[in-house]
C-alpha cells in the first residue's frame, strides 16, 4: 500500500506527507481510510466487486450501520454511493499517484471476467446466449484468465524485489576490489 494505516494510530499521524495533498488534506482520518482501503492497488479487499470493496472499506475504515444493523448509516451510504465530493476528489487524487499501467490492465482483465461470469449466471438464457456463453466460456475465458495470471507474475515479480539492503550486499566470495567501495559501504559492511 501507498500508505500505513495502523489500528488505533490517526492515518495523518502515521502519514504525515498525506497533509502536504491538498485533496487529502481535507480529509478526517476516518475518510481517509476509506479512500486508501477503497481505492489502494495494495487493499485487502481488492479483488472483491466495487461494490462489496467500498462496502467493506467504509465498514473497516470506521463507519458504522444504523441501530437495527440492516444497513450502513446515512454518512457511510453517502460515501460508498460516491456522494461525498471531498471524498471523491481524494480518491480522484489517489488514483493519480498511485498510477500503473500493470494494475490498470490487471483491472480491466478482472471486470472482463467478472462480466463473462456474470453473463454465464444469467437465469433464463435462449438459445443465442446459451451458444454465446459457451463461446466465451471455452475460448475467451480461459484466455482472459491466463493474461491475467501473466499480469499477476508481472506485478508479483516486480515487488518482490529485495528492499533490504542486507539482500544486496556483495558476498565475501565475489570479487569485488575493496577500494572500490565507499566509505559509507565498507562501513556499512563492517556492521551486518
Amino acid at each position: 500500500m501507498l500508505f500505513k494505516i495502523e489500528v488505533g494510530v490517526d492515518v495523518f499521524i502515521s502519514n504525515p506527507e498525506l497533509k502536504a495533498i491538498p485533496e487529502f488534506e481535507r480529509l478526517t482520518d476516518r475518510q481517509m481510510r476509506y479512500v486508501i482501503l477503497s481505492t489502494d492497488y495494495s487493499s485487502p479487499f481488492r479483488k472483491m466487486t466495487v461494490e462489496d470493496r467500498n462496502h467493506q472499506a467504509a465498514v473497516t475504515a470506521g463507519y458504522k450501520y444504523e441501530k437495527d444493523g440492516t444497513r450502513l448509516d446515512m454518512n457511510a451510504r453517502n460515501l460508498v454511493e460516491g456522494k461525498t465530493g471531498s471524498v471523491q476528489a481524494a480518491i480522484k487524487k489517489y488514483r493519480e499517484i498511485q498510477h500503473d499501467d500493470d494494475y490498470e490492465t490487471l483491472q480491466s482483465v478482472s471486470k472482463l471476467i467478472a462480466d463473462v461470469r456474470a453473463f454465464n449466471n444469467k437465469k433464463d438464457k435462449n438459445v443465442n446466449e446459451l451458444d454465446k456463453a459457451v463461446s466465451m466460456t471455452t475460448g475467451k475465458l480461459d484466455k482472459l484468465m491466463a493474461t491475467k495470471k501473466a499480469i499477476e507474475d508481472i506485478i508479483g515479480a516486480r515487488e518482490n524485489l529485495p528492499t533490504d539492503p542486507k539482500e544486496n550486499i556483495v558476498a565475501d566470495n565475489d570479487l569485488v576490489d575493496e577500494g572500490s567501495l565507499s566509505l559509507l559501504d565498507k562501513e556499512n559492511a563492517l556492521e551486518l
